[in-house]
């Protein structure tokens, strides 16, 4: 013992010598249990009563430290419970360490309350008074339900299996049939008294007995304490202080601030009288008063508070309890209102030491064991291990409880809203709704677990009969057709409004799911509606055509590598000398590379007022199955001394374009070694076909299966007049002041290929050769463009600017066209129109109204979008030629698609980048000269390789 007047040792390895003590008492010893909370890292709740634990002691989850004072009939056992501050920490760790996932903190509250409510149970059957420690200043109110569950505990489990198991022990018969010593009475230890008030004896006493008030009540109302003591789960003494504050020891104190006061009283002086040597002694202090004593001093204090403090501890505070159980009249206080006596067992130190072990291995240590579950057959007991922790869970109960409410008000909100069929955006809409209607009475942990039921819930009945197909269009709209069910046709219910491929006649079009329903069935179909459709003459495209019927769409590798080829191929080629280039190419290879250059257009065109138009005319060369017309130094004198009246300025503005002489050229053109290999000439598959539309670097030799382009010549010029513009019987759904062409002046002079031709062939001409040769060799050009939008109301207008939608004949400026036509122009473009939704029109058509004149306008429209910057084409090997005066509508594809996938439009344009979602190029336009043996009209004697091939529908 040492120093200390008390022994203590772990449970159950007692001392010899003190086994020895304990034994001279026989019947006569006292067993207080101190439990409760604690805050210090030994996890000690006995220093109110003086005593503390070994240096090398380890607090431990269910561990029982023993303390006894020699001479006193009282054994203290100290339960280390999860409700200590140390053990606590431990406990957090180890879980930590052993999960690995996310800390629980519900499911690890649950598992600490129910091991404390083991060692209370523990307690109530093994002491007959029990002393709960209290760190804080005022009761703790959950304590309130922690003995609920004790009471639980013991009526559903404890009493079952109890007797039965401890019947045939030593235990059995020493405890009786309540199993335990008797209705231990309770007492609460509070260590600290709040600072607040004063610490009097009159304050201390009168928090007392408040607190003692409050908890009286609130165990009577919930029937922890009963009349009846066999009913009773705990006891209160009558007439006697159960409830006590540590107003005067300070238990925990900060070791500092002892050290701090200890100076103070040493370095004060009673003398009141202060010498030199004090005054030095104060210079040193850091701040005045701080040798002063902070109490009143010894002299002053009152007798009786100094004897109150004496008395009022912990120690005495327990021993006059101890008292009525030596006396026997433990139990006759123990119920105010109805006294009566109850079973108190008082047994030897031996007997309560082997009912103590035989209680906390079936309670304590072997619960929840797998061990125990075998050697005990009980099926009581092996009902207590399994479910005893899961039924003490209530609050896991409540949370369950509510989280049923709230799923079944959840899954009726999306039952009610859901309609008959709907996709995963009212899904997802209905399922956010059906949260909220749970979370009105889903509360707790199980809410996850829950919300994730009644998401499976709901999804089961959203694809019971109810989803929605959801294909995607190439507009991205979801397909509203149900997806169990057949359905031959994807439909998304939403219809735009279209014109045909010649404008005249406006129809209604689902929302295409293909790029054969987007670019060709739906203008197939307005053929059959419109008159003037089925009149006019149409540029063929090529197209796929199988030899058999294994044929199959062209498969392209990942990253599209022939597209990167063709790409670094240009590049390649562009960082090489032109004229070294030219000396290791053969001629044929040099000239269809000359074409690929220049975008098939052999000369730039300028209009008549100074800029550069950079159009082609006059030999889009060997694709056109002409020569490249050379213009030497001979050929540029002798057209300089035709045109000699003209200014140097002039001259610059103006086309040359040399005519040829006829036989020579049939000759020419009858000479196998003079013709160049065609490009339509070239191969091309039939049995691999195009998926997508014809760009740039399209693989050579795919077609498509179908042409998404159409150009069409809707009548002769005569038919459209500047004065009015456009009629709606001739093109409906124009806006107002929308409606009108562009028009352009070209200004062109033509040079004869030799001399010898002009003067043979002059007297011959016919009056429409003379006629325009009344004019000299020099012709103005006058062409009209429009380049038309429309958006999926049907609204159609014309541009005047890249960012300007025209508005009438004041925007129509005399080179309006010729910027129009050298500028890109951008795909998309908001509509004008009034509407909520900003719609989006789209370049749909360009129409072209060809000159009086012997030239062809040749159309060859590029249009660059995408990520990958695709340039789509025409995908013919030969540009068309447009005939002379002739009203000619070139109409664009509604969709785009790439060798990938689909480009989809912008959702939005912004004003600053309206180039963003794609845009035609500059320079479509070229002019040809017309061979005079040739008439356009006559589309049985067109030479498909040289002109092109038309159909009439």
């Amino acid at each position: 013992m040492g120093l200390k007047d008390y022994y203590t040792w772990k449970f159950p390895n007692i001392p010899e010598h003190v086994a020895q003590e304990l034994d001279q008492l026989g019947r006569s010893l006292v067993v207080v249990g101190v439990i409760g909370r604690s805050r210090c890292v030994l996890a000690n709740k006995m220093r109110a009563f003086g005593m503390e634990p070994p240096v090398d002691h380890e607090p431990t989850d269910g561990q029982l430290q023993c303390y006894y004072k020699p001479g006193t009939s009282t054994l203290l056992l100290h339960f280390e419970t999860t409700f200590d501050d140390a053990i606590l920490g431990q406990q957090i760790d180890e879980t930590m360490e052993q999960d690995g996932a996310p800390f629980d903190f519900d499911g690890f509250y649950e598992r600490m309350k129910c091991r404390f409510v083991r060692m209370m149970l523990l307690a109530l059957h093994v002491c007959h008074i029990l002393v709960y420690v209290e760190t804080g200043q005022t009761f703790d109110l959950s304590l309130v339900t922690i003995f609920q569950l004790m009471k639980f505990g013991r009526e559903q489990h404890l009493i079952q299996f109890l007797p039965s198991l401890l019947k045939e022990t030593p235990a059995g018969r020493l405890l009786g049939e309540k199993c335990r010593l008797c209705t231990p009475r309770i007492l609460f230890l509070f260590e600290n008294f709040t600072n607040e008030e004063g610490k009097t004896r009159e304050c201390v006493s009168a928090c007392e007995f408040q607190t003692e008030d409050s908890i009286y009540e609130l165990l009577r109302h919930h029937q922890i304490i009963t009349n009846s003591s066999s009913s009773s789960l705990l006891a209160l003494p009558n007439n006697k202080q159960f409830v006590f504050y540590n107003a005067h020891d300070q238990l925990h104190a900060d070791r500092l601030l002892q050290s701090i006061e200890f100076l103070n009283l040493d370095m004060r002086k009673v003398d009141v009288k202060e010498e030199d040597d004090d005054l030095e002694v104060l210079e040193l202090a850091p701040f005045d008063g701080f040798v002063k004593s902070f109490g009143e001093s010894f002299e002053n204090t009152n007798y009786e508070e100094r004897q109150y403090k004496t008395e009022h501890t912990a120690w005495h505070f327990l021993q006059r309890h101890v008292q009525d159980a030596l006396l026997g009249c433990f139990d006759e206080g123990s119920f105010k209102q109805v006294p009566q006596r109850g079973q108190l067992q008082l047994l030897n130190a031996q007997e309560w030491h082997d009912c103590t072990a035989e209680l906390h291995k079936l309670l304590v240590s072997s619960a929840g064991t797998q061990e125990s579950l075998n050697e005990i057959r009980n099926e009581d007991y092996q009902v207590f291990l399994q479910s005893f922790d899961e039924s003490l869970n209530y609050e896991k109960k409540f949370w369950e409880h509510l989280c049923e409410i709230g799923l079944k008000m959840g899954i009726e909100a999306y039952k009610k809203a859901a309609p008959a069929i709907y996709g995963s955006s009212m899904h997802q809409q209905l399922l956010a709704e059906a949260t909220l209607a749970f979370e009105e009475e889903g509360r707790g942990p199980p809410a996850e677990a829950s919300i994730a039921k009644m998401t499976a819930t709901c999804l089961r009945h959203w694809q019971d009969g109810r989803q929605q197909c959801e294909q995607l269009s190439l507009r991205s709209q979801p397909c509203t057709q149900p997806k169990e069910m057949p359905h031959d046709k994807h439909n998304s219910g939403v219809i735009h409004v279209s014109s045909c491929n010649c404008g005249r006649t406006q129809g209604r079009r689902e929302d295409p799911f293909s790029l054969r329903q987007a670019n060709y069935e739906f203008y197939e179909h307005m053929v059959k509606m419109c008159n003037l459709c089925v009149k006019v003459k149409q540029f063929k495209f090529p197209i796929f055509e199988p030899t058999n019927n294994e044929y199959r769409a062209a498969a392209f590798e990942v990253a599209f590598p022939l597209l990167h080829a063709g790409k670094n191929r240009l590049a390649e080629d562009a960082e090489l000398d032109p004229d070294e280039e030219d000396e290791e190419l053969p001629t044929g290879e040099r000239e269809e590379q000359h074409i690929t250059q220049s975008n098939g257009c052999s000369q730039p065109l300028s209009p008549t007022f100074g800029s550069d138009l950079n159009m082609s005319i006059a030999g889009f060369g060997v694709s056109l199955n002409e020569s490249e017309p050379c213009f030497d130094q001979s050929s540029s004198s002798e057209a300089e001394s035709t045109c000699s009246g003209t200014s140097s300025e002039e001259s610059n503005n103006e086309l040359v374009l040399q005519l040829k002489e006829p036989a020579k050229k049939h000759e020419e053109s009858c000479d196998p070694d003079s013709i160049a290999p065609l490009p339509s000439m070239c191969l091309t598959s039939t049995t691999e076909y195009l998926p997508g539309l014809v760009h740039t670097l399209s693989k050579v030799g795919l077609l498509p299966l179908f042409p998404s382009w159409s150009l069409a010549c809707v009548g002769p010029s005569s038919i459209y007049s500047h004065n009015t513009g456009l009629q709606e019987h001739f093109q409906s759904g124009f806006l107002s002041g929308a409606n009108f062409l562009l028009p352009w002046d070209v200004q062109l002079r033509l040079v004869h290929a030799t001399k010898h031709y002009h003067n043979s062939h002059q007297p011959h001409m016919s009056k429409k050769q003379q006629r325009y040769r009344k004019h000299g060799d020099r012709m103005v050009l006058k062409i009209f463009v429009g380049f038309e939008y429309e958006c999926s109301r049907g609204h159609r207008f014309m541009m005047c600017r890249p960012d300007r939608v025209l508005r009438g004949g004041a925007d129509i400026e005399r080179d309006t066209c010729s910027k129009m036509v050298h500028t890109n122009m951008p795909l998309y473009y908001p509509c004008p129109c009034r509407s909520q939704n900003n719609y989006l029109a789209q370049l749909m058509r360009i129409h072209v109204v060809t000159p009086k004149a012997p030239v062809n306008i040749i159309v060859d429209p590029k249009v660059c979008m995408g990520k990958d910057k695709y340039t789509f084409t025409l995908g013919s090997m030969v540009p068309p030629r447009l005939s002379q005066s002739a009203y000619w509508i070139l109409r664009l594809p509604y969709v785009y698609q790439g060798d990938d996938a689909l480009i989809a439009p912008p959702e939005k344009l912004e004003p600053d980048d309206i180039m963003a979602g794609g845009y035609l190029l500059a320079g479509m336009f070229g002019i040809a000269e017309t061979d005079p043996t040739l008439d356009l009209n006559d589309q049985g004697h067109l030479d498909t390789n040289e002109l092109g091939t038309f159909t009439r529908i």
